[in-house]
C-alpha cells in the first residue's frame, strides 16, 4: 500500500503538471501562475491604419515566438512617435502653391473733374516644391505674374505686371543657425514690353532679358522670420535673346559697332551675354499677426567688383520687395505690394540722356486665392 500510495502521488503530480500547461496554453488569462508564467512588455505594430497587438507568454521557455516584419516603425505601446528612430535615409516631401486673380474696375461718365474709364486685373501663380533629405535639403519655387489695363475710350490695352521667375535652394541639413547654401534663380518676363504711350518700339521681350543667378555662400537665421544669405562669389549672367535689342547694348550687353580695317567697315553685331562675377547678399523677413495680418520683405544686393570699367565696381543693383498681406478669409485677401529696383545696366532716357535710375511700382488689390497642397 505504501508503495502504490506513492505511484499515486507522482502520477497525481504529474497529471497536475499537464493539466497546467494545457490551461496554461488553451487559456492563458485565466491561468497565469506568478512563478511560472511571464509576460513581455506588448509592442504595437502600427502599417497605415492597421494596429495590432501581440503578446508571447513565456513558461519557463519560449513556446510561442512572433516573427515581426518591420515596415515603417515599431514602438512600445502609449509611447509617442516623436520618440521613434529615424532612419538616415528618411525622405520628406511637399508640394504647395496657389492661383488668385486680382480685378480692378474704374467707371467714369461726365465726370467734371476728369479721368478715363478703365478695367484692370492680374493673375497670379505661385508654387513650392521642398525636398528633404538627411544631408541637403531641396526648395524649388516659381512665380507667374501677369496683368493688362484696358482703357475703354480708345480701346487701348497696356501691360501692367510681367513676372517669370523660377529659384532652386539648397541648405545643408545641419539643424544650425548657420548652414551651407546654393541657390540658382533665373528671372525673365513672357511678352513685349513698351515705353507708353509708345507701343510701337518694344524695350524688353522674351528671354530679353533674362537673368540667370549662381550664389553659393551661408545663410545665418537670426530667428524663425529673419535670414541672411551672403555668397561672396556670385555669377550673375545677363541673357538678350533679341537681335534687335543687342545690337542696342541693352541691359548692358556690348552695343554693335562698326569695325574699320584697312579702309573697309566691318559690322560687328551686339553680344547677346553678359557675364558677371560680384557679391549678393539675399535678406528676407516674414512674419504673421495674429491669424490675418501678414508682412513679408525681400532685399537683394549684388555688386560686380569684377567690372571691366573700375569705375562700375562699386555700384550696387538692388532688388527690394515688401508687402502686406490682409487675409479676410481662405478664399479672399487683401494686398499692398512694393517694388524698388535699380540696376546700373537698365537705362532709360532722362532729360534726352540715357542713364539709369530708381524703378519703383507700388500695387494694391483684392484677390480671389485657391490654395493647394500636397
Amino acid at each position: 500500500m505504501p508503495l502504490f500510495e506513492g505511484k499515486m502521488k507522482h502520477i497525481s503530480l504529474l497529471m497536475t503538471c499537464v493539466l497546467g500547461v494545457f490551461f496554461s496554453i488553451m487559456m492563458p488569462d485565466k491561468c497565469m501562475s506568478q512563478d511560472v508564467i511571464a509576460q513581455n512588455p506588448a509592442f504595437t505594430i502600427k502599417i497605415d491604419t492597421l494596429t495590432r497587438i501581440d503578446t508571447t507568454y513565456i513558461i519557463d521557455t519560449v513556446i510561442t515566438t512572433v516573427q515581426y516584419v518591420k515596415i515603417d516603425t515599431v514602438f512600445l505601446e502609449n509611447q509617442e512617435r516623436s520618440n521613434s528612430v529615424t532612419h538616415k535615409n528618411e525622405r520628406w516631401y511637399k508640394f504647395e502653391g496657389s492661383v488668385g486673380m486680382t480685378i480692378n474696375q474704374l467707371a467714369i461718365t461726365h465726370w467734371a473733374a476728369g479721368g478715363e474709364s478703365n478695367a484692370s486685373g492680374k493673375v497670379t501663380a505661385n508654387f513650392k516644391y521642398t525636398y528633404n533629405r538627411s544631408v541637403f535639403n531641396y526648395v524649388t519655387s516659381g512665380l507667374v505674374v501677369y496683368g493688362t489695363q484696358n482703357f475703354t475710350k480708345n480701346k487701348r490695352t497696356e501691360k501692367t505686371e510681367d513676372r517669370l521667375e523660377v529659384s532652386t535652394i539648397m541648405t545643408h541639413n545641419n539643424k544650425k543657425n548657420l548652414t551651407f547654401t546654393s541657390i540658382l534663380m533665373l528671372k525673365t518676363q513672357f511678352s513685349n514690353g513698351y515705353a507708353y504711350p509708345n507701343d510701337s518700339i518694344p524695350i524688353s521681350k522674351f528671354f530679353a532679358p533674362a537673368y540667370l543667378t549662381l550664389s553659393i555662400g551661408y545663410t545665418y537665421n537670426i530667428n524663425k522670420n529673419i535670414s541672411i544669405f551672403a555668397s561672396p562669389s556670385a555669377g550673375k549672367f545677363t541673357i538678350v535673346n533679341d537681335r534687335t535689342l543687342a545690337d542696342k547694348g541693352a541691359f548692358g550687353v556690348e552695343a554693335a559697332y562698326w569695325n574699320i580695317v584697312d579702309g573697309d567697315s566691318i559690322w560687328v553685331p551686339g553680344k547677346r551675354f553678359l557675364g558677371e562675377l560680384g557679391f549678393n547678399l539675399l535678406v528676407q523677413y516674414k512674419q504673421d499677426f495674429k491669424k490675418n495680418i501678414s508682412i513679408f520683405s525681400t532685399l537683394n544686393l549684388y555688386n560686380n567688383y569684377m567690372d571691366v570699367n573700375r569705375d562700375n565696381r562699386w555700384n550696387v543693383d538692388v532688388d527690394w520687395e515688401t508687402g502686406i498681406i490682409l487675409t479676410i478669409n481662405k478664399r479672399v485677401k487683401t494686398t499692398v505690394n512694393v517694388h524698388v529696383i535699380y540696376d546700373d545696366n537698365v537705362k532709360f532716357m532722362i532729360d534726352d540722356k540715357l542713364k539709369p535710375i530708381l524703378q519703383f511700382k507700388e500695387s494694391l488689390g483684392i484677390t480671389f486665392l485657391y490654395k493647394f497642397a500636397t
